[in-house]
Formats: C-alpha cells, structure tokens, sequence
C-alpha cells in the first residue's frame, strides 16, 4: 500500500486500517471504550503522519463504524483531515443494517463527488458519509442512490 499511497491526493480508510498497512501505530490508549473526542484526535495524528510519510496527500479520511448492542444496530461518523484542520461528520445511528460491504467504496466516492462538484470541505465530508450510511441499508456491495436522494436523506436524518 505504501507505493500506492506514494500518488494519492486523497487517502481514506481508518485508524486500524493505516497501522496494518501502512504502519502507522495506533496508541494503546485507543480501546474500545475510548470515546469519540478520543478518537477524532488519534485521526489528526495519523492524517498529519501519513501527509508527513506521503507529501502529495493533501486529504485523508477516517470512517468509524461501531457495532450496536448484539452486532446488529450500528453508529456511524467519519472524519476529514484538510487544509490543516479536522472535519467531522454528523454521527448516524441504526438499530439494524442490510449489510457493509460496499459502505468504504460509497464514502470514497461521495468524497471523490464532493470534491470534484465543487463542495466545501464539510459539505464533501457530509455528503460522503450520508452515501456511505445510507449504502448500509442496500444488499450486496452497489449502491442503487441517488445525488438528489442522498442530500434529501442529508436534510432529513435525525437520530
């Protein structure tokens, strides 16, 4: 993975995901009980680090994806590190999902979207987690949404 990274301007995955393959640690502090402000600044560390090891990255994001009680419900946010600052996303509940497969590929594409449209840092980061939580709900790894139904989606969650 590293000689791939080596020609990315966006870099997505999450904290786990870049100490195995890309050996950035992750603290021992971080446990499953650790909480989301723990968890959104052990990002800020490992985006700068991996901008730090790869100069032509110049975004990276991070999804948290947590299991509910009995593996069946799920809670969802995600970051974006850009511009030198942390973004986060609203946070998404369910009591039950369809399945995951295919969620990392929507979100990378909402943020591949966001991008390119023109949108902000936080809109792009918003858009990119709705597709991706919404993904949850769909069998299989495609995805049959919308731009119009996700910003609908978008407007109307509440938890």
């Amino acid at each position: 993975m590293p000689g791939l990274v080596e020609y990315c301007d966006l870099v997505m995955g999450n904290l786990w995901a870049a100490e195995k393959m890309l050996g950035i640690p992750v603290s021992a502090s971080i446990t499953e009980s650790s909480g989301k402000e723990e968890y959104l600044a052990h990002a800020v560390r490992t985006s700068e680090e991996i901008m730090r090891r790869w100069p032509k990255a110049k975004m990276v994001a991070n999804t948290f994806r947590f299991d509910g009680a009995g593996g069946t419900g799920i809670r969802y946010y995600t970051a974006l590190y850009a511009g030198g600052k942390l973004y986060q996303s609203k946070e998404y509940l369910a009591d039950r999902i369809v399945d995951k497969v295919g969620s990392g590929d929507c979100f990378m594409a909402g943020l591949i979207y966001g991008q390119y449209s023109g949108a902000d840092y936080q809109e792009t980061l918003e858009f990119a987690t709705a597709a991706a939580f919404q993904k949850l709900f769909i069998s299989n790894d495609a995805t049959n949404q919308r731009v119009e139904e996700i910003k609908k989606f978008m407007q109307s969650y509440e938890h």
